[in-house]
C-alpha cells in the first residue's frame, strides 16, 4: 500500500474522530442552553401561574364579599317587609275601634307617615333590585374572568408539565451525552496511542518514500537526458539531411552557374572578338583617317596650287571626306555601345561569381558544423 494512503488514513481518523467530539460538545452546550432556557421558561410560567392564583383567590375572594353585601340587602329587604305587615295590620285594627270623627287627624298623619315609609322602602326595593341585577351582572363576569383563569391555569399547568418533562428528557439526553463523551474521550486515548503507532510507521514509510522518490527523480532525469539526446539526434539527422538536400540544390545551382558561366564566357569570347574586330576596324579607320589627313593637307598644298585647275575634284574629295567622316562617327557610337555591353556583361558575370561563391561558403561551414 502507498505510503500516502496511510498518511492519509492516520490524519483522517484523529480528524473524524475531532469532528464527532466538537459535534458532541456542541450538542451538549445546545442542550445546556436549552435547559437554561426551559428553567427560565418553567420559573415565568411558575410565577405566572402563581400569580394568576393569587388573582383567582382575590376574585373568589370578592365574589364572596358580594354574596354577603347580596344576603345582607335581601335581610334588610325582608326585615322591612316583615316591619310593613304588623304595620298594616296595626293600622287596619285602629282603624276599625277608632271613632271615625275622633281621629281623622291622627290617621292621617299615621297614613302619611306609612306612605313615606312604603315609598322610602320600595325606592329601597328599587336600589336593592338594581344593586342586586349589578351585583348578578358582575358575579357572572367574575365568574366568567374566573372560568377564563382557571382554562389559562390548566393550560400554564399542562405548559409546565410539558416542560418539566422536556427538562427530565434533557436531563437524561445531558447524562447520555456525557457517558457519550467519557467514552468517546477513552475512544480518543485509544486512537491517540494508535496514531502516534501510525506516526511511526509514517515516518518510516515517508523514509522509504524519500529514497524511492529520489531514485525515482534520478530515473526521470536520466529519461529526461535521454529524451533530450534523442531530440539532439533527431534534429542533426534532421539538419543532415537538409544539408544534403541544400547540397544537391547546391550542386544543381553549381551546374546551372557553370552552364551559365560557359555560356557567359561564350558570350564574352564573342564580344571579345566583336570588340578585336571593332578595335582593328577602328585602326582601319585610324589609319585611313591619318591617310586621309595626309591626302588632304597634301591635296590642301596641291589645291592651293592648282586651285583653279582641281576644283572640281576638290568637291569630290570633300563629299567623300564626308561619307568617311560619318562612317567614322557611326563606327565610334558602334564602339561605344559594345563597350558598355561588354561592362554590363562582366558587372552581371561578377555578382553571379560573388553569389556562387558566397553559396560555395555557406554550404561549407553548414557542412563544417
Amino acid at each position: 500500500m502507498d505510503p500516502q494512503s496511510h498518511s492519509s488514513d492516520a490524519k483522517a481518523q484523529p480528524t473524524d474522530f475531532e469532528a464527532k467530539y466538537e459535534m458532541t460538545q456542541k450538542q451538549l452546550e445546545d442542550s445546556l442552553k436549552d435547559n437554561e432556557n426551559l428553567v427560565m421558561k418553567y420559573a415565568y410560567v411558575e410565577k405566572k401561574n402563581i400569580d394568576l392564583r393569587a388573582l383567582v383567590e382575590e376574585k373568589e375572594g370578592e365574589i364572596k364579599r358580594r354574596d354577603r353585601e347580596l344576603a345582607q340587602l335581601q335581610k334588610q329587604v325582608a326585615t322591612l317587609r316583615a316591619e310593613q305587615q304588623p304595620r298594616h295590620r296595626k293600622y287596619a285594627d285602629a282603624k276599625q275601634h277608632t271613632p271615625p270623627g275622633a281621629d281623622e287627624r291622627q290617621t292621617a298623619e299615621q297614613i302619611a307617615e306609612l306612605k313615606a315609609k312604603i315609598m322610602e322602602l320600595q325606592a329601597i326595593e328599587i336600589m336593592l333590585k338594581h344593586a342586586n341585577i349589578e351585583q348578578t351582572e358582575r358575579i357572572r363576569a367574575l365568574q366568567k374572568s374566573n372560568e377564563e383563569l382557571r382554562a389559562s391555569l390548566e393550560h400554564q399547568e399542562a405548559e409546565r408539565n410539558s416542560c418539566l418533562r422536556t427538562l427530565k428528557e434533557m436531563e437524561d439526553g445531558r447524562q447520555q451525552l456525557n457517558g457519550r463523551i467519557k467514552q468517546m474521550a477513552d475512544e480518543h486515548e485509544a486512537q491517540s496511542s494508535r496514531i502516534a503507532e501510525l506516526n511511526a510507521r509514517l515516518q518510516e514509510a515517508h523514509t522509504a518514500a524519500q529514497e524511492s522518490a529520489r531514485m525515482q527523480h534520478t530515473i526521470e532525469q536520466q529519461a529526461h537526458e535521454r529524451e533530450q539526446l534523442q531530440q539532439a539526434l533527431d534534429e542533426q539527422r534532421h539538419e543532415c539531411e537538409t544539408v544534403k538536400q541544400r547540397e544537391l540544390e547546391l550542386l544543381t545551382l553549381n551546374k546551372d552557374l557553370s552552364e551559365l558561366n560557359c555560356v557567359l564566357q561564350q558570350e564574352i569570347a564573342k564580344q571579345e572578338s566583336n570588340m578585336l574586330a571593332v578595335t582593328l576596324e577602328y585602326g582601319k579607320f585610324i589609319k585611313m583617317f591619318y591617310d586621309y589627313d595626309a591626302q588632304i593637307v597634301s591635296l590642301a598644298n596641291s589645291l592651293a596650287i592648282e586651285r583653279q585647275l582641281r576644283a572640281e575634284e576638290r568637291l569630290l574629295m570633300a563629299k567623300h571626306i564626308a561619307d568617311k567622316a560619318r562612317k567614322l562617327t557611326h563606327t565610334e557610337q558602334c564602339l561605344r555601345q559594345t563597350r558598355h555591353d561588354l561592362e554590363a556583361y562582366r558587372k552581371k558575370y561578377g555578382a553571379i561569381v560573388k553569389e556562387f561563391q558566397r553559396e560555395v561558403k555557406n554550404v561549407q561551414q553548414l557542412v563544417g558544423q
